[in-house]
């Protein structure tokens, strides 16, 4: 079981660090060796870009929704005739 929470930090720190260092090296030269350890960075990473992709549509909606509160219910009125202003000078 150590031996797989070593693994998938190592798999984190490669996919998730902005700079190669020589850990990145090595990990790279182990994927090599290893190609079951390929297709878990693949797939942790195909796992990190689908928690992107939900996170932004969840921001998205999000978004979406204050829009619409602000700017089509009456008691944001006031509020929206000021923003209206702002863009019309």
């Amino acid at each position: 079981m150590k031996t797989l929470l070593n693994e998938l930090r190592l798999i984190e720190h490669y996919l998730l660090s902005d700079a190669k260092d020589g850990e990145s090296f090595l990990f790279e030269a182990k994927m090599i060796l290893q190609p079951e350890l390929r297709e878990q960075v693949y797939w942790q990473n195909k796992t990190y870009q689908v928690v992107r992709d939900y996170s932004r549509k969840q921001l998205k909606n999000e978004i979406n929704n204050i829009h619409e509160t602000l700017f089509n219910t009456v008691e944001h009125q006031s509020f929206r005739q000021k923003v209206m202003r702002l863009f019309h000078k």
